[in-house]
């Protein structure tokens, strides 16, 4: 590994794409968890703002997943465009 890391003939980071998507989506998560438990506290003295709280967690929480996601897969998408093009023509033809 630490050949790899200072040869720099290959991209480190795609190996590294999946351990920080999952610990992206871990803190992601913990952080639902907290904020279902921070509104769970607040339900006795405000009941509004308790549902409230649960409500928004709920959507930040998946609105932070999909966009995580889609950040991820974007990134990926640009390391295997520079696989397949490297050097400026494609290794495999284009498709007609």
């Amino acid at each position: 590994m630490l050949n790899k890391f200072l040869s720099l003939d290959e991209f480190v980071t795609p190996s590294l794409i999946k351990p920080l998507y999952l610990l992206g989506l871990a803190l992601i998560g913990l952080s639902a968890v907290l904020g279902v438990l921070g509104s769970l506290a607040l339900l006795i003295s405000a009941p509004a703002a308790a549902l409230f709280g649960l409500l928004s967690t709920v959507i930040w929480s998946t609105m932070a997943a999909i966009g995580l996601r889609i950040f991820v897969e974007l990134y990926q998408a640009v390391f295997r465009l520079h696989d397949r093009f490297v050097g400026g023509h494609p290794k495999d033809g284009i498709p007609e």
